[in-house]
């Protein structure tokens, strides 16, 4: 038998079974028959999608962010005031004054803080984002504050921002950060605006 030969045979046998396709066409009028989504459950979806989206890019680029010297500002007060890692304080009220005074802030500037209720009780100076601020640590209540000042730099716009514990500005003789427990921190840094 040649190759032709088997072939023929082949097909012939192939050929000659019945194929039922009565499966594969009941399957296929039913999948026509279903009913499909209307157009607008496709608008309704697509809606929500740019609804969520917008959402994100709104998050991630229209809201303020926290500034960069801010966050450093909370790790030290982390790390100094929280945690009490040991650091070289000045205590002294005039010591401060000069300390503030060498590094470009007003010694009013320590002074007027105090009038708002809170203690003054040391300082030092401190790197945040290899700038240089001065430290300063408050007290009321039982609860201690990190205020940190340097001479206005053009960090932040003039108004007091923040949230959770951390609030700064900037006026034309300080920029100003504040570190505390909540909104204290909020609370402090208005009563130091309005005085610095």
């Amino acid at each position: 038998m040649t190759d032709d030969e088997l072939d023929q045979r082949v097909r012939a046998s192939i050929l000659a079974e019945e194929v039922d396709t009565a499966r594969l066409q009941r399957s296929i009028r039913e999948r026509i028959r279903r009913p499909r989504l209307p157009r607008w459950a496709f608008a309704a979806a697509a809606s929500i999608a740019l609804v969520i989206a917008g959402g994100v890019a709104y998050l991630t680029l229209v809201r303020p962010q926290t500034p960069p010297i801010c966050v450093a500002a909370a790790q030290d007060h982390q790390r100094e005031i929280v945690n009490g890692e040991p650091r070289r304080w000045l205590s002294d009220v005039n010591a401060i004054q000069s300390l503030a005074q060498k590094q470009g802030v007003p010694a009013s500037a320590i002074s007027a803080l105090a009038t708002t209720g809170y203690r003054l009780e040391r300082a030092r100076l401190c790197f945040l984002k290899k700038q240089i601020f001065l430290h300063l640590v408050y007290t009321k209540d039982g609860s201690e504050y990190s205020v940190y000042l340097r001479p206005p730099s053009g960090l932040f716009e003039g108004s007091v921002r923040g949230e959770g514990p951390l609030a700064y500005f900037e006026t034309n003789r300080v920029t100003a950060v504040f570190v505390g427990h909540g909104a204290d921190a909020m609370a402090f840094a208005r009563a130091g605006a309005r005085v610095l």
